[in-house]
């Protein structure tokens, strides 16, 4: 079995890849060439040039590429020349949450107004402080992300509401909702937070309608995908303040333009989709693929983070 790699990884993770596939690694990272991608049965990252491959008589029968979404795929294509394909999701669920918990911090603490003082050498108690303590959350999307969050807000006594796809229930949440039922979820929520993938239902899902449904004093928080939020409505939403705040990692169109209101906004945080990076990341991705490997060995099938082509995730 041939497998290639088009991204470059420390060469004790090659070594694991090696010592426990027992295939022939084809390192294509420097070179990536359609005919030889067309020779392997499993593609180890992304690049267009796979598009070129499968249009070859190929061997091609699995791609794991290393992100968790996959909205830039071409998923029809995949779907059409049977591939499975697997993603990274989970690999960096851990430090999403704990940026997501630093954000929740930082939104009830007021830090954010405590640095810029210390940039004017002001010496002034922000007004307002409190406690995550018998808060309400609502987490959109009850995947990884959120449940390594509900985790680390244990210790606060929060209450935590779930909207996932058809409202089933899940471990650590008091309450999940159908995502129909959206509105009436976030109705008394005082942080929400957005992890939904990019499908054809959910963009532009989070518009001027949700916001409405919110508490004059919620903040809203997304590290998902930023074209699931309808940028117009929430920064219209903003400005009329009509929430107390938001704290953004992603957006419609990356890197945000210098023109966009939301830089202007006091009660805006704003990071460049920067929740995701981290130095564990590839061993994990390592790590859910050869847990996968294993699988596809004894059943032919990838056991987990396997895509559904239907529901797009």
């Amino acid at each position: 079995m041939k497998i290639a790699l088009l991204r470059k990884l420390e060469q004790s993770l090659l070594e694991r890849l090696n010592q426990e596939t027992k295939a022939e690694i084809i390192d294509l990272s420097d070179q990536i060439s359609p005919k030889a991608l067309a020779d392997t049965e499993i593609i180890l990252g992304w690049n267009p040039a796979v598009l070129d491959a499968l249009k070859l008589p190929n061997k091609i029968k699995w791609i794991q590429v290393w992100s968790a979404g996959v909205d830039y795929l071409p998923l029809e294509t995949f779907d059409q020349n049977h591939l499975f394909l697997t993603t990274a999701s989970g690999a960096n669920s851990f430090n999403i949450a704990q940026q997501l918990l630093a954000y929740l911090l930082i939104e009830v603490r007021h830090l954010d107004l405590s640095i810029k003082n210390q940039t004017k050498k002001l010496w002034q108690l922000p007004a307002g402080q409190t406690e995550l303590t018998q808060k309400t959350i609502a987490l959109l999307g009850t995947g990884n992300i959120a449940q390594d969050l509900v985790k680390m807000l244990q210790p606060f006594g929060m209450k935590i509401i779930g909207v996932n796809t058809t409202g089933h229930e899940v471990a650590g949440f008091d309450q999940c909702f159908p995502i129909s039922q959206l509105s009436e979820a976030i109705r008394d929520a005082d942080f929400v937070v957005n992890s939904l993938p990019l499908t054809t239902k959910t963009k532009g899902i989070i518009d001027q309608a949700v916001f409405k449904a919110l508490k004059n004093s919620s903040y809203y928080l997304t590290v998902g995908r930023g074209k699931t939020t309808n940028e117009a409505d929430l920064i219209k939403t903003l400005a009329n303040h009509e929430i107390a705040g938001a704290a953004l990692d992603v957006f419609e169109n990356e890197p945000l333009s210098e023109n966009s209101p939301l830089w202007e906004m006091d009660n805006v945080l704003i990071t460049p989709h920067s929740a995701g990076p981290s130095d564990f990341y590839d061993q994990r991705v390592v790590d859910s693929f050869l847990t996968n490997f294993q699988a596809y060995q004894e059943t032919g099938i990838p056991s987990q983070h396997l895509i559904n082509y239907q529901k797009e995730y």
